[in-house]
C-alpha cells in the first residue's frame, strides 16, 4: 500500500540521466510503488528536466529507489533551491535547523561538491561557490577523501547546448543520499558479450523493463519469446537472478534460435 505524502514529507532532488527520457517517469513511479510510496512532484514539474523535486515519505523509501534505478544518477535531500544564489541563500536560511543539525556536528566530517549541468566552470569558480556557502553552520572538519556527509551545489543551465545562459536557470543545494545503479549498464554492455544474436538488446533497457514490471525478490519471471537467449536468458534473466533475486525461465518454438542457445550460453559464464 502506497504511503500518502503529508506535510511531514521531506523534499528530495533526483538527478536523472538525459537518455531514455520517455522511460524515466514510468521507472520512478514503478519503483516508488514497489517501495511503498507514490509519485508526488512539485507543481512546476518538468518531465524532460534532469532535475526532479519529489516529496518522499521517508529516506528508507528513497534509498530503495536508488538501489534499483538505472535512469537516475543521484538523489539528494533538498535543503534549498532558487533561481539565483540570493534566492538559494534565503531558501537555505528557512530550512528547519533541526533537520540540518545531525549532519553539521563538530565531530563530523564533510565535503561539498559543485555540479553544473550544460556548462563547465573552472576550479576557481567552484571554490568561490563553496566559499559563498559559509553562512551555513558547518562545525565539522572538511574531509575530501572519506567524508561522513557529502553535500552538493547543483546549477542547471538549461538543456540547449547552443544557447547557454551566463547565469543558471535554477540552483539546488542538498545532502547526498545515494547514487543509482547506472554502472550496471556498463557491466552488462553489449560490447562485453561473447555472443550477439538478432534479439540482443541494450543492457540498460533490460533493467528498465525489470523495474517497469516491479520485479522483486522471489518473483517468477517468464519470457514467452525468449529468442536466441542472448537478451532474455543471458542478460535479462541473469541480471534479475544475480541482482534482484528472481527465478527466471523462457520459451521459444523457433528451432534455429534454440540451436543458437545450445551453443552460446557457456560463453557467458
Amino acid at each position: 500500500m502506497a504511503l500518502p505524502c503529508s506535510r511531514a514529507c521531506r523534499k528530495y532532488l533526483l538527478h536523472l540521466a538525459q537518455e531514455n527520457i520517455e522511460f524515466r517517469l514510468p521507472e520512478i513511479k514503478s519503483l516508488l510503488a514497489l517501495n511503498g510510496g507514490q509519485f508526488t512532484p512539485e507543481e512546476n514539474f518538468n518531465e524532460k528536466s534532469p532535475f526532479w523535486v519529489l516529496n518522499i515519505p521517508s529516506e528508507e523509501i528513497a534509498q530503495g529507489i536508488m538501489k534499483r534505478t538505472v535512469c537516475a544518477k543521484s538523489l539528494f535531500e533538498l535543503w534549498g533551491q532558487g533561481r539565483t544564489h540570493e534566492d538559494l541563500q534565503a531558501s537555505l536560511n528557512s530550512y528547519p535547523m533541526e533537520n540540518m543539525v545531525p549532519y553539521l556536528k563538530p565531530d563530523s566530517t564533510y565535503k561539498i561538491n559543485v555540479y553544473t549541468f550544460n556548462k563547465t566552470v573552472t576550479h576557481l569558480d567552484r571554490i568561490k561557490r563553496i566559499d559563498a556557502l559559509e553562512f551555513l553552520p558547518f562545525q565539522g572538519k572538511v574531509n575530501l577523501k572519506n567524508p561522513e556527509n557529502v553535500f552538493c551545489l547543483l546549477e542547471d543551465y538549461g538543456s540547449d547546448p547552443n544557447s547557454i545562459p551566463e547565469e543558471p536557470v535554477h540552483i539546488y543545494f542538498g545532502r547526498w543520499i545515494a547514487d543509482g545503479q547506472r554502472e550496471l549498464i556498463r557491466s552488462y554492455s553489449v560490447k562485453k558479450r561473447h555472443f550477439i544474436g538478432n534479439t540482443s538488446m541494450d543492457a540498460g533497457l533490460s533493467f528498465i523493463m525489470a523495474n517497469h514490471c516491479k520485479v522483486k525478490a522471489n518473483d517468477l519471471v517468464f519470457d514467452p519469446f525468449v529468442g536466441t537467449g542472448d537478451h532474455s536468458v543471458n542478460i535479462f534473466f541473469i541480471q534479475l537472478k544475480t541482482w534482484f533475486g528472481n527465478v527466471c525461465c523462457g520459451l521459444k518454438i523457433h528451432n534455429l534460435c534454440l540451436l543458437y542457445v545450445k551453443v552460446s550460453p557457456a560463453l557467458h559464464f
